[in-house]
C-alpha cells in the first residue's frame, strides 16, 4: 500500500457541509494553546483539525528529516478542502510564513491566521505540565519555545485576522472569532 493511502485510511477524508470552507492558521509558537484552541474551533464550526505533531508521531518522525509530514498534511488538507471541510492547521504558520502563505494563496481558499498570545513564565508551565498520549502528541520542550521566540519571527501584524489572549477566556473569544468567520462566509456565499 502507498504511503498516501496508508495515510488518508488513519486519517480519512470526510465529506463536510461548508459551500466556502476555509482555512485557519495560527501565528504561535510552542506552547501558546494552539491545540486547545483548535479544539475548541471545531466544537463550534466543525472544522477538521489537521495537527503537525500527531503526523510526525504517525511517521515515528519527530524531527521531520524526510519533510513527509508537510506532504502528507497539504495532501489531505486539499482533500478535504476539496470535500467541503474547513481545516484547522494546529502547527507554527510563523515558520517560514512568507513561503507558507504563498502556499495559502494559491490554493485559492479563505484563510484566517489568529495569534495566539501568552505569558512566557505560562508558556513554561504548561510545557512542563504536558503529557504526551492520545491527546497531546507534542513533544516540544521549553528551549524548543525559546528557540522559536529567539528565531523565527511572527506574521506581519497586518495579516493577522483574529488574536486570542490563551491566558483569559478562550472559549467566549473563539465564539465571537466563529461568529465573524460565518458572517463572512456567508457574505461569500451571496
Amino acid at each position: 500500500m502507498e504511503l498516501k493511502d496508508k495515510f488518508i485510511k488513519d486519517f480519512p477524508i470526510p465529506v463536510g457541509n461548508n459551500k466556502a470552507p476555509y482555512i485557519i492558521l495560527f501565528d504561535a509558537y510552542t506552547g501558546q494553546g494552539k491545540s486547545f484552541v483548535s479544539k475548541m474551533i471545531s466544537k463550534y464550526d466543525q472544522s477538521i483539525i489537521l495537527n503537525n505533531d500527531e503526523v510526525r508521531s504517525w511517521l515515528n518522525d519527530y524531527s521531520d528529516q524526510s519533510n513527509l509530514r508537510n506532504e502528507l498534511q497539504k495532501y489531505r488538507l486539499e482533500l478535504l478542502l476539496k470535500n467541503n471541510n474547513s481545516c484547522i492547521m494546529d502547527s507554527c504558520f510563523c515558520h517560514n510564513w512568507k513561503d507558507k502563505k504563498e502556499y495559502y494563496d494559491k490554493l485559492g481558499y479563505k484563510y484566517y491566521i489568529i495569534r495566539l498570545n501568552c505569558r512566557e513564565e505560562i508558556v513554561k508551565e504548561r510545557i512542563m505540565a504536558r503529557v504526551k498520549d492520545d491527546d497531546n502528541y507534542s513533544e516540544a520542550s521549553f528551549n524548543d519555545y525559546l528557540w522559536m521566540k529567539n528565531n523565527v519571527p511572527h506574521v506581519d501584524d497586518d495579516l493577522i485576522d483574529f488574536v486570542v489572549d490563551t491566558e483569559k477566556d478562550v472559549e467566549s473569544q473563539i465564539i465571537k472569532i466563529v461568529e465573524k468567520i460565518k458572517q463572512n462566509n456567508s457574505s461569500i456565499n451571496l
